[in-house]
């Protein structure tokens, strides 16, 4: 596993370059053009994407104004991890009982008895092996999730530019809210008949 990662790492580093490079042959193409462009591939505002979806996946992205690809990546993440942490509290609870079956069997005094506690023990370990499964599939998933929302913020994701935080645009409404430097932030809602 940290082999592909590193694998997966050194090709994110080997593309940015490249990236870097096309951008500015499109920048002298231009430049030739008559055009000047100052900004570079690296933005302040890209760098803090970058910093925003390594904390929280798909924050960089709704950032740099793609709210719906942000969503998905953080919802996406969020619930990967929440299925994975929901297992291993199952698990923890699998294994205190698998504890007290083998302390109840060792004590057992008859053959009925120690035979139930014996399926009940091969039951309880056959659910703890399923959640141990599940629990490593969700915390693969939530990882790739993490590592795919990097590479696309790094290489895929262009700023859409800066928008109002909190704006919200219907055919009908308008959500917004703004800062006010008397009372902090105002919220303004328009309704159209």
């Amino acid at each position: 596993m940290r082999v592909k990662m590193l694998i997966l790492f050194q090709i994110l580093l080997s593309a940015l370059p490249l990236r870097a490079m096309g951008n500015s042959l499109i920048a002298q193409e231009d430049s030739v053009a008559g055009a000047t462009s100052n900004e570079g591939p690296w933005t302040e505002r890209k760098i803090l994407s970058v910093v925003l979806s390594t904390v929280i996946p798909g924050a960089g992205q709704t950032y740099l104004g793609h709210a719906e690809k942000g969503a998905a990546f953080t919802i996406g993440t969020l619930a990967s991890a929440l299925i994975a942490g929901l297992s291993e509290n199952n698990i923890v609870g699998r294994n205190e009982r698998l504890d007290e079956l083998k302390i109840q069997y060792s004590a057992a005094s008859n053959y009925v008895g120690a035979d139930t506690l014996w399926s009940k023990m091969v039951s309880t370990k056959s659910i703890l092996d399923k959640d141990v499964r599940r629990r490593d599939l969700f915390m693969k998933i939530a990882g790739l999730l993490w590592v795919a929302n990097l590479v696309d913020i790094v290489l895929f994701t262009d700023d859409r530019g800066e928008k109002p935080f909190g704006v919200l645009e219907t055919k009908r409404t308008t959500l917004a809210i703004v800062p006010n430097p008397k009372n902090g932030l105002n919220a303004s809602l328009t309704i159209r008949f």
